[in-house]
């Protein structure tokens, strides 16, 4: 009676028991049925290498209705029901425990699985989360005979009589969706996106280490002129002193002569250290900006740090929240819009030679002129670029092999497909869901509007009033959009609306362009209009010193929104964008006129000013780093504040470090071939 009792509970607790109850030798394979009927027989008689073998394998688990749905048994109590286990134990200390769970072994082989279930059941908290999709994940240690047919069947059998407890009692209706078995499969090395890591990489360390050569062989070449000099100088009798080695000032001489000599040099490891570290000038006008741009850069990364956790945290609804309370996030991107814009239209108005040949140029030579500036901004992005799309193929391949949680966003689905629209940097006009990398579109929309752009400055020289209604209409036709677009999704300014509308509302090039023409227009008056037509006292500077700040800051910090209507807040979300937009882009002329000091003196130091250089590396890299975090761990994660803090600096830090790297190898050399061919075209045609 006792056995009978264990039998009929633990076939309605323990899924692994369960599959073993329903398993018959015509519905699976033979050693599989063998396999499991021993393991239910050793449970039943409480044999330790069926207990572990049962205490492996998942159950229902304590948060569900709150959206824990990984049931993922211990994966390493597993690997002991296959071999013993060692533990250095000392012999004057009593232990209560049963040796033989170090010593019993199963008498077959053993290996752990995850079953993935779809469930459609009212009684569990779902907010909708970007790239995520709800899956109960089963961790089962199961008989290595029983292949995945045999495990598909097994577990529809058992669903379907309704014996799991569980899914009776909150009406999971659970279905069967995919198997893994965690292990790495040969394929994956066999993806041209691991091809082109590997021969990315081993040119640019190539071209690396002939430069360090070459830089070697010059080095040397010149200390031994500079030394047959001296010798030459000590013979003379009118010499009165000569130095015994090379004076530390001819050093950049003969850097100089280095660098300009082939586009070998663009990959010299040592100058392009010093380069990424280099000491900001003193009389630098927008070294706030970069400070800025890094400090933008962190809370972005903050973001997806919370955002890319969802795979693996049980505690789904109150990471939700955090996210909901951290911020803004529909209009936060946009400060790095207006910077760009801002910066553009600075340096190509402050360019008085460049505006010269524009005016006498004709419109093909002109053309030529933007087709030229594209060229060289593709190929300052694209090195870095394709090379982290690269790596995310392949490693979200080898993630999801071997990963214990579901992937919803299969990025090497996408990239095997959709690839093209990255090259061409028009990922942004798709669905966001058939992204080759979710967290590309801003440098798709910035790609875009850098060209648009150009072609506007460009005509604003030659026909000034044409291109103000240009900038007119595409403002008319961003306020329309926006209308259009949140009147028809029934947009109500929430975050579950957001995630949903991620396409339309959040990576749309019309939805944003917005930003790009604040920055435009405030780069256009700081050359143009140097001076403001009006003047201000002083205590009223001081207060839109203090009212600047506090509105970009209060834009940012926005509380969420509930209960509006489609209409409301699409309004709301268009005055933000228009109001943040637009401070953003006074607050930037302000810093440039040397005003409101007291806020900008925390982006102008040392320390935003170092890694101002490795922004760029560090946006591309910081999903993969995150993502592995979940995607090679062992075990579902509990987030709190405390522990979310520690990691996230633990992120940051090495992030940092690796996009030094990355920037120092992958980065700053292109920049540098990018240099090289603007200065010889410029040679030529003076030649």
């Amino acid at each position: 009676m006792t056995q009978h009792n264990l039998h009929e509970t633990f076939q309605r607790t323990s899924i692994l028991y369960g599959l073993s109850a329903v398993s018959n030798e015509q519905l699976i394979e033979q050693r599989c049925h063998a396999h499991l009927l021993l393991f239910q027989h050793g449970v039943i008689n409480k044999q330790a290498w069926a207990l572990k073998m049962f205490d492996a394998s998942a159950t229902l688990e304590p948060g569900f209705t709150f959206g824990h749905n990984f049931w993922l048994g211990n994966r390493e109590v597993c690997s002991a029901v296959g071999h013993e286990v060692h533990m250095q134990m000392s012999a004057y200390f009593p232990h209560q425990m049963n040796q033989v769970l170090l010593t019993s072994v199963a008498p077959f082989e053993t290996d752990f699985r995850v079953v993935y279930l779809r469930h459609n059941l009212s009684w569990q908290v779902d907010p909708h989360m970007a790239g995520f999709a709800p899956r109960v994940h089963v961790g089962l240690c199961l008989p290595s005979a029983c292949a995945e047919h045999d495990v598909r069947r097994l577990m529809q059998t058992y669903l379907s009589r309704g014996l799991f407890a569980g899914n009776e009692l909150f009406e999971m209706h659970l279905q069967y969706d995919y198997m893994k078995d965690l292990q790495w499969q040969a394929a994956i090395f066999m993806r041209p996106s691991f091809y082109i890591c590997c021969a990315f990489v081993v040119v640019t360390i190539g071209l690396t280490a002939v430069a360090v050569s070459s830089r070697k062989t010059e080095c040397m070449k010149a200390v031994k002129k500079k030394t047959t000099e001296t010798s030459a100088a000590m013979d003379t009798p009118s010499s009165n002193s000569a130095p015994s080695t090379v004076d530390s000032n001819s050093q950049p001489v003969i850097q100089q002569q280095f660098e300009e000599k082939s586009f070998i040099t663009c990959f010299d490891i040592a100058a392009n250290w010093q380069l990424i570290f280099a000491p900001p000038k003193s009389a630098h006008t927008f070294a706030a900006l970069n400070g800025l741009r890094f400090g933008s850069t962190l809370c972005v990364i903050l973001y997806h740090y919370l955002v890319f956790l969802c795979n693996g945290t049980r505690n789904k609804l109150t990471l939700f929240n955090y996210q909901v309370q951290i911020g803004n996030v529909d209009i936060f991107v946009d400060i790095f819009f207006v910077l760009s814009g801002f910066l553009q239209a600075y340096n190509h108005f402050r360019n008085a030679k460049l505006l010269a040949m524009i005016r006498k140029n004709n419109f093909v030579q002109n053309l030529k002129l933007i087709g030229v500036h594209l060229f060289h901004r593709y190929l300052r992005l694209a090195p870095m670029y394709f090379l982290v799309i690269a790596m995310s193929d392949f490693g979200a391949a080898l993630s999801d092999n071997t990963t214990l949680f579901h992937i919803e966003h299969k990025i090497q689905v996408n990239c095997a497909k959709y690839w093209w629209r990255n090259v061409l940097f028009i990922q942004n006009f798709y669905d966001l869901n058939e992204a080759c990398g979710m967290w590309t579109w801003s440098l798709a929309c910035d790609m875009q509007f850098s060209l648009l752009s150009s072609i506007l400055l460009f005509t604003y020289v030659k026909h000034p009033r044409r291109t103000k209604l240009c900038l007119g209409a595409l403002v008319i036709a961003n306020i329309l959009y926006t209308y259009a677009i949140g009147l028809k999704l029934n947009f109500d300014h929430t975050l579950e609306s957001t995630f949903t509308y991620l396409t339309e509302i959040y990576i749309n090039p019309l939805s944003r362009i917005l930003a790009y023409i604040c920055g435009s227009i405030a780069g256009w008056w700081f050359v143009e209009q140097r001076r403001l037509p009006f003047a201000l006292s002083k205590s009223i500077q001081r207060f839109f010193g203090l009212l600047l700040p506090l509105v970009v800051l209060g834009c940012i910090l926005k509380p969420p929104c509930n209960s509006l209507s489609p209409l409301v807040a699409t309004s709301i979300l268009l005055l933000e964008r228009i109001i943040f937009s637009l401070a953003c882009s006074i607050l930037i002329v302000c810093n440039a006129y040397g005003q409101i000091r007291w806020f900008f003196r925390l982006f102008e130091s040392i320390v935003f000013q170092k890694f101002n250089k490795v922004v760029y590396a560090m946006f591309m890299l910081n999903p993969i780093f995150i993502s592995a975090l979940t995607g090679f761990s062992q075990s579902h994660f509990y987030v709190n504040p405390l522990n979310l803090a520690f990691e996230f600096i633990g992120v940051v830090v090495t992030l940092v470090l690796f996009s030094t790297l990355f920037t120092l190898l992958f980065d700053i050399p292109y920049q540098n071939l990018s240099r090289l061919l603007i200065i010889r075209q410029a040679k030529r045609k003076i030649a």
